[in-house]
């Protein structure tokens, strides 16, 4: 799955879930791997590398599927709506740059 599958399914995934994505040159793309992990409550505690580090190496964390969710549901209300790349490049740069 890519990061992009993954933001599109995200209204039917189970919101306990947390996105990691592999960086390409050094940047969340569209087309980077992307991982769901369903953490246990231990590692719900541990810190996001050391939860990459330990489940899924070379991969960085992005976003509880809760709040990937609520992004999507926002965004839904916008004029272009309809334009589902928008959505998930509007996704991608929150997380980049806002998370």
């Amino acid at each position: 799955m890519n990061l992009r599958e993954a933001i599109i399914k995200s209204p039917t995934l189970n919101p306990d879930l947390v996105l990691y994505a592999k960086r390409i040159d050094g940047q969340l793309l569209p087309s980077s791997e992307a991982i769901l992990l369903d953490l246990t409550e231990e590692e719900q505690e541990m810190k996001t590398h050391e939860v990459a580090n330990r489940k899924c190496p070379g991969f960085s964390y992005c976003m509880e599927i809760f709040l990937i969710q609520e992004m999507m549901e926002d965004l839904d209300g916008l004029a272009d709506k309809n334009d589902i790349d928008t959505r998930v490049d509007r996704v991608i740069h929150y997380i980049e740059y806002d998370a």
